[in-house]
C-alpha cells in the first residue's frame, strides 16, 4: 500500500513537494522541478539555501517558519518564469497533532490573473468612459441600494450635501421622502415587469434652486434573463425646460403689450368652451385712432398707446379673464363664468381708466363690445363675432368725434411744442380768408381753406423738438427730416375721408410756382389753389413775426420779398391780390376782414 501511495504522489501531474522539519526536500514531483528547469536529484535532501538565491531563500523560509509556528496552511501569489503562480504551504500533522513534515503545491493562475487584469482594465476603461459621459449614471441592486455611480452622479449628490450614496437607498439620501418612495416604486415595477421607465423629475438643490432632470431607468438582466438590478441614466434638462417655457411664452404672448396673442386665444377658446365654464363672456375692443397716431407722431407713440390700453385692460380683468391682442389694434378678453351684466361692469371700468390715463397730447380711447354664450351650440367664435359687430357699430357712431378729438389733441400738442402758436394760426386764417373772398371762393372752398390754414403744419407733431426748435441753420439731413412734415400732415388729415381736399392742401403747401418746391415738385396751376394761398400768407406771417431762427422784418420789407419771389416761389396773381389787400388796410386795424 505504501508503494501505491508513493507511485500516486510521483505521478500526480502537479508541482508538489514535501520537506522535513530540518528544511530538506524529501519528495518533489517532476512538474515542480520543471518550473525551475532542474532535475529531481537537484532537490532531494537539499535545503532552500542549496538551490535558490538569497532573496528567494529568505522569502521561502519566512513562509515555512510561519506554517510550522502556526500549524496552518498559507497561500501566497507570485510571478515566476513569466507566469503568475499560487503557492500553498501546509503542515503535515500526525495523529497527535504534531507537525512531522511540511508539504506544498504550486498552482498556475496565470490565465486567471491575465483574465482578471483584462477585466479590470476593461472595467477601468468603461468607468472612465461613463465618468466622462454627460449626465448621471447609476446602478442599484434588487434591494434598491446604490452599487455604482459615475462622477456625474457623485457631483449631483454633492450639490445636495451628500458625500456618498453607495450602499444607500433613495429614502436615505433624499429629503423629499415622497419623491424617494416614487423612485423605489419605479424600481419595483421595473424589476417585476422587466420594463423601462422614463420620468421628468424636479430636484431642489442645497442652495434652494430647482433643477429639472430627465430620468430613464431600465432593468439589468443576467445570462438567465433574471433581473440583477436597475440601471439609471439622468440628465439635466433645466436649460432645455427654461428654453421651452420661454418658447411657449413667446408662442402665446404678444411681445409688444405683454398680453396673450391670437394663437393663445384660439387654443384657450376651445379649452374654455365647456358647460362647466358657462356662461362665457367675450369682450372685444378696438383701439381708436391708432393709424392717425402712427401717421402723425410715429409708430413708437402708437406702440405706447397700445401698451397703455393693454395695461388698462389687464388691470381691469386681473384674475377675471384672459386678455389677448389678436390684431394691430384689436383686443379680446375671454371671461369664464360671466354674463353680459358682468362684462358691462368690466367694460365700464376699462373706459373709466382710459379717461383717467393720459398719454402726452393724446386721449386714450377704445371702443368695446361684449357678448356671452351659455349654449353648447353657440361657440366662442360666434360670440366673438357678435361682440365684434357691437364694437364696429359703436365706432361708426363715435368715429367722427373721436377723430376730431384726436386731431384737436395733435393741434394742441403742436402748440405745446412752441412751433405754431394760436395767434399765428389765427392770423393765417384771417389773411387766407381775405384772399379767398377776393378770389370769390365758394363757402365750401372757404371752409376748406380755413382747415388748410389751421392744419398745414400739423405734420410737425412728428418732428423732434431738437430740429423744430433749433436756433441755427439746419443740416442737410435735418432739413430733409423737416421737409417730411408735409407728408406726415397729409397722412394725418386724410384719415378723415371728408377732408381729402384739405389733405392735398396740407401736402402741397410747400410747392413752388416754378416747380422747385416739395414734396411733389408741382408747378404753376398744378398746385392746388388752397395751397398757393396758404403758402403766401404763411411766408408773410413768418417774415413779419419773430421766429427762433430769425427776427421779424417790417411790413414793407415783407411786401418787397413777396414781389421779389412772385412768379418763382409764389403764384403771381395771389401775391398781387394779397399786396393790394395789405396796401389798402389800415395799419392799426391790420386783420380787419372786409
Amino acid at each position: 500500500m505504501e508503494n501505491i501511495f508513493k507511485l500516486f504522489l510521483k505521478n500526480i501531474p502537479f508541482p508538489i513537494w514535501i520537506k522535513g522539519l530540518d528544511g530538506k526536500f524529501k519528495f518533489v514531483t517532476q512538474e515542480y522541478v520543471s518550473i525551475y528547469k532542474k532535475d529531481i536529484s537537484d532537490f532531494i535532501d537539499k535545503k532552500n539555501e542549496d538551490i535558490f538565491d538569497r532573496e528567494l531563500v529568505e522569502k521561502y523560509n519566512s513562509h515555512l517558519n510561519w506554517v510550522v509556528k502556526n500549524k496552518k496552511a498559507r497561500t501566497q501569489e507570485g510571478y515566476l518564469n513569466g507566469e503568475y503562480r499560487e503557492c500553498t504551504i501546509f503542515p503535515i500533522l500526525n495523529n497527535e497533532g504534531n507537525t512531522i513534515a511540511i508539504g506544498g503545491f504550486i498552482g498556475n493562475i496565470n490565465d486567471i490573473k491575465v483574465k482578471d487584469k483584462e477585466i479590470k482594465e476593461q472595467r477601468n476603461i468603461i468607468n472612465t468612459i461613463i465618468d466622462t459621459l454627460p449626465g448621471v449614471i447609476f446602478y442599484k441592486d434588487i434591494n434598491h441600494k446604490y452599487v455604482y455611480c459615475n462622477e456625474g452622479c457623485k457631483s449631483f449628490y454633492r450639490q445636495k450635501g451628500i458625500k456618498n450614496i453607495i450602499g444607500k437607498t433613495d429614502l436615505e439620501i433624499n429629503e423629499d421622502k415622497k419623491l424617494a418612495q416614487k423612485f423605489i416604486s419605479d424600481d419595483i415595477y421595473i424589476i417585476k415587469n422587466k420594463e423601462s421607465i422614463y420620468n421628468e423629475v424636479a430636484f431642489t438643490l442645497e442652495n434652494g434652486s430647482k433643477q429639472y432632470r430627465e430620468v430613464a431607468k431600465l432593468p439589468a438582466l443576467d445570462e438567465n434573463n433574471d433581473v440583477m438590478g436597475v440601471v439609471g441614466i439622468s440628465r439635466d434638462i433645466t436649460a432645455k425646460k427654461e428654453f421651452n417655457n420661454k418658447l411657449k411664452y413667446l408662442s402665446y404672448t404678444d411681445i409688444l403689450t405683454g398680453t396673450h396673442n391670437r394663437a393663445f386665444f384660439e387654443e384657450k377658446a376651445i379649452e374654455l368652451f365647456k358647460e362647466e365654464n358657462f356662461p362665457i363672456g367675450v369682450i372685444m375692443g378696438d383701439a381708436n385712432g391708432l393709424k392717425l397716431i402712427n401717421d402723425s407722431v410715429g409708430h413708437l407713440e402708437g406702440d405706447k398707446l397700445l401698451k397703455n390700453i393693454a395695461n388698462i385692460i389687464k388691470e381691469s380683468c386681473k384674475d377675471k379673464g384672459y386678455v389677448c391682442r389678436i390684431g394691430g389694434d384689436e383686443f379680446v378678453v375671454l371671461v369664464p363664468h360671466a354674463d353680459e351684466k358682468y362684462c358691462e361692469i368690466i367694460i365700464k371700468d376699462i373706459l373709466n381708466k382710459c379717461k383717467n390715463k393720459k398719454q402726452d397730447f393724446i386721449n386714450i380711447s377704445i371702443s368695446l363690445g361684449a357678448s356671452t354664450t351659455d349654449n353648447i351650440n353657440k361657440d366662442i367664435h360666434q360670440t366673438f363675432k357678435e361682440a365684434e359687430d357691437k364694437v364696429y357699430r359703436q365706432k361708426l357712431l363715435q368715429e367722427k368725434s373721436i377723430r376730431s378729438a384726436i386731431m384737436n389733441s395733435l393741434k394742441v400738442g403742436l402748440e405745446t411744442k412752441s412751433v405754431e402758436t394760436e395767434e399765428h394760426t389765427e392770423r393765417l386764417v384771417k389773411n387766407a380768408l381775405k384772399i379767398g373772398k377776393k378770389l370769390r371762393l365758394t363757402m365750401a372752398e372757404l371752409d376748406e381753406l380755413i382747415l388748410v390754414a389751421k392744419l398745414h403744419d400739423i405734420g410737425k407733431i412728428g418732428i423732434s423738438e431738437e430740429i423744430l426748435l433749433k436756433p441755427g441753420k439746419l443740416t442737410n439731413e435735418e432739413y430733409e427730416i423737416m421737409k417730411s412734415h408735409t407728408e406726415k400732415g397729409f397722412r394725418i388729415v386724410q384719415s378723415s375721408s371728408e377732408l381729402i381736399h384739405v389733405a392735398r392742401g396740407v401736402l402741397t403747401h410747400h410747392e413752388r410756382w416754378d416747380g422747385n418746391g416739395y414734396p411733389l415738385g408741382l408747378k404753376g396751376q398744378e398746385i392746388p389753389l388752397l395751397s398757393r394761398i396758404v403758402s403766401v400768407v404763411d411766408s408773410y406771417d413768418a417774415m413779419t413775426n419773430d421766429r427762433i431762427y430769425k427776427k421779424a422784418i417790417s411790413k414793407k420789407d415783407a411786401i418787397n420779398e413777396l414781389e421779389k419771389n412772385s412768379g418763382t416761389q409764389f403764384d403771381p396773381d395771389i401775391v398781387k391780390v394779397f399786396i393790394d389787400i395789405l396796401n389798402r388796410e389800415d395799419p392799426y386795424n391790420f386783420f380787419k376782414i372786409e
